[in-house]
């Protein structure tokens, strides 16, 4: 290890972080990190801390305690603290030494984050998650400087997020992409994203991987209208809203929501609308008697 410093139970290096209302205000947020060699009476606890804390076990055992549970992890596991539980762990003896890589953090999403990576306080480890991929992570971090400054603390964010990522479960079957409740509503959000671009019911076929004429037909079914409806009828419900909200030229606004120009524009509003677009900006607004 690099520039560690001894302590009575342990070689250690840290990093610790004092958030500002920049960092409390983002989904994440650095408090502390460090890694460690352990020594033979190597034991912290119990204690209780106002932020979540994740340790990695790279070699040796170690016995986590939390709640009423208890249990002993090995090289590749790892066990998270979570604010305000109570928790301690020490050493267990082992042909190599106890090494560990922590980061306390925390921030709004964390709770769903540990929710969806499985870690609960009913069981706050995970067994054999660290891989070459993870120690590559735990380097670039340990490279950071001791004072990290803003850019560094959102590398830090970028990198405790693929810890995260590496920690999820892997869903492949969680939904069927053949299955068209899955391409339908992922058809819809395409449409929603993109009106007001030089999209075709072809490009949203594609974007979803099913053919184009299934594509239509089942879409026509379950929506109840044909994509090329649908995608007009999205970009002339928002053309109607910027006529009735903004002082936007009608002609900005016929580009804004995709159309080509005016004309075409005008043609499509007055026969989806019944008026055209000027008439619309000009009605007064309706008030009830």
């Amino acid at each position: 290890m690099i520039s560690v410093q001894e302590y009575s139970h342990e070689y250690a290096d840290r990093w610790v972080h004092e958030a500002d209302s920049f960092d409390t205000a983002g989904g994440l947020y650095f408090v502390h990190m460090g890694h460690n060699v352990a020594k033979s009476n190597y034991s912290l606890g119990p204690r209780r801390t106002g932020h979540y804390t994740i340790h990695f076990v790279r070699e040796g055992r170690v016995r986590f305690l939390y709640g009423s549970q208890e249990v002993i992890l090995g090289k590749g596991d790892m066990f998270c603290k979570f604010p305000h539980v109570p928790y301690s762990y020490r050493l267990v003896s082992s042909e190599s030494r106890l090494r560990m890589i922590w980061f306390g953090f925390n921030g709004s999403q964390v709770p769903e984050l540990m929710t969806m990576a499985g870690i609960t306080p009913e069981l706050m480890y995970q067994r054999k998650v660290v891989d070459p991929d993870l120690e590559s992570v735990f380097h670039q971090m340990t490279q950071l400087p001791k004072n990290l400054g803003r850019k560094q603390l959102i590398l830090w964010n970028s990198l405790m997020l693929r810890i995260f990522a590496k920690l999820l479960p892997d869903r492949k079957a969680e939904a069927d992409p053949r299955m068209p409740d899955f391409w339908l509503k992922k058809s819809l959000d395409f449409i929603h994203t993109c009106y007001a671009e030089k999209i075709t019911v072809s490009d949203i076929a594609a974007y979803v991987n099913i053919h184009r004429t299934h594509f239509s037909k089942t879409f026509t079914e379950q929506i109840g209208m044909p994509p090329v409806k649908y995608l007009q009828k999205v970009r002339l419900d928002q053309a109607a809203q910027l006529l009735k909200e903004t002082s936007m030229p009608v002609t900005e606004i016929a580009l804004t929501v995709g159309y080509p120009d005016l004309f075409s524009f005008t043609r499509a509003f007055t026969r989806q609308l019944g008026c055209p677009p000027s008439r619309l900006r000009s009605a007064p607004p309706f008030t009830a008697p």
